[in-house]
C-alpha cells in the first residue's frame, strides 16, 4: 500500500502566504485609486525620514491595444516613472512611483505603452487627493494649479 507523506510545513507556509497576499490586496484596494489598483502592483514601500515612497509596476499582462493584432510582442523595460502625491501615512506624504511597461514588436523598434488618466492636468497628485485638497483649501482650479506650481519651485 502506497502512503504519501504531506509536508504540512509547506502547506501552512503556502496558506499563510496566500492569506497575507489577500490581506495586502484588500489593504491596497482601500488605499489606492481604483485605476491604479487595477493596473499596477506594489513592488516596494520605503519609509524615508520625511516621506513614504510606494513603487508600483504595471501588470505584465496588460499589452497595449495597438499591439493586439501584432505577434510576437516583447517587454522592453519601463517608461520613465510617474511620481504622484497621494494621501499621507503616519503624518508623512505618500508618493506613488508608477512604472508603466514598454512594449515592442519583435519585427520593429517602435515602442508602445498603455496610457491611463492618473492625475489632473498640471498637477502631480492623484485625482482623489486633488479633489480633497481643492475641497479643503476652497480654491478655483486655476488657483489650485498655481498653488501646486509654487510648491514645486
Amino acid at each position: 500500500m502506497f502512503k504519501s507523506k504531506i509536508d504540512f510545513t509547506f502547506v501552512r507556509k503556502y496558506v499563510e502566504y496566500k492569506s497575507i497576499k489577500i490581506i495586502m490586496d484588500k489593504l491596497l484596494e482601500s488605499m489606492l485609486p481604483e485605476v491604479i489598483h487595477q493596473h499596477f502592483e506594489m513592488v516596494s514601500l520605503t519609509e524615508h525620514s520625511n516621506r513614504f515612497e510606494m513603487k508600483l509596476e504595471e501588470n505584465a499582462s496588460l499589452v497595449p491595444h495597438a499591439l493586439s493584432d501584432i505577434s510576437p510582442v516583447v517587454l522592453d523595460g519601463f517608461c520613465n516613472p510617474l511620481e504622484l502625491l497621494h494621501f499621507s501615512i503616519k503624518d508623512k506624504p505618500l508618493y506613488l512611483k508608477l512604472y508603466r511597461r514598454r512594449w515592442k514588436s519583435t519585427c520593429s523598434d517602435k515602442h508602445y505603452s498603455n496610457c491611463y488618466d492618473l492625475h489632473p492636468e498640471g498637477v502631480k497628485c492623484t485625482h482623489e487627493f486633488a479633489s480633497f485638497l481643492k475641497g479643503e483649501v476652497r480654491l478655483t482650479e486655476d488657483q489650485y494649479i498655481e498653488f501646486f506650481c509654487n510648491i514645486k519651485s
